[in-house]
């Protein structure tokens, strides 16, 4: 018993150093924030050609990249010669989400702060700005009939990411999970 105390307070005092490095980011939401839909005829219905709900044994050349257990298990495959060109000139990869075989999302990321504000000028030029939900977090939504965007930026990993959802497959999804 005395052994198993012993190692519960190094346990805890282990947990607390750990976090007390750590700090929580609390995000303030922006009153003034507006949905945003997508100017008209701009609406994805699809990403570089891959249409929503396209069956993945329908396209060549597809690679698996990773899988995601989010929904039950999202694949994200990677096609060779499909890339999104950020306004630096740089060229990012674009991962193709399938859940159950079918087209589901497309994401494109960045690694660095510099690309990520590349990847947002080509998003904004083409969309215009999307909302932004909170005030101190780089975030943009924009919402339409078929097809749901994000953009965001993650500071302390250096992280940008877009991605386009189809907003029919992610209902098929919900419906999925509550079953």
């Amino acid at each position: 018993m005395k052994r198993l105390i012993i190692i519960w307070i190094f346990f805890s005092v282990f947990m607390a150093m750990g976090c007390a490095h750590q700090t929580p980011v609390a995000y303030s939401p922006n009153k003034n924030c507006k949905l945003v839909s997508f100017k008209p005829g701009l609406e994805p219905e699809g990403v570089n050609g891959v249409k929503w709900e396209a069956k993945l044994s329908t396209l060549e050349g597809m690679k698996l990249h990773r899988k995601d257990l989010s929904y039950g298990g999202v694949e994200f495959y990677r096609r060779e010669g499909d890339t999104f060109k950020l306004g630096n000139g740089k060229l990012a990869p674009i991962q193709y989400g399938f859940w159950r075989e079918k087209f589901y999302i497309g994401v494109v990321t960045t690694q660095s702060l510099a690309d990520w504000n590349a990847l947002k000028e080509v998003i904004f030029n083409k969309y215009g700005e999307g909302a932004k939900p909170f005030t101190n977090k780089e975030e943009y939504l924009w919402s339409g009939k078929k097809a749901v965007m994000v953009l965001r930026y993650t500071d302390f990993l250096k992280e940008g990411i877009f991605y386009i959802k189809s907003d029919s497959m992610e209902k098929q999804i919900y419906r999925a999970e509550a079953k």
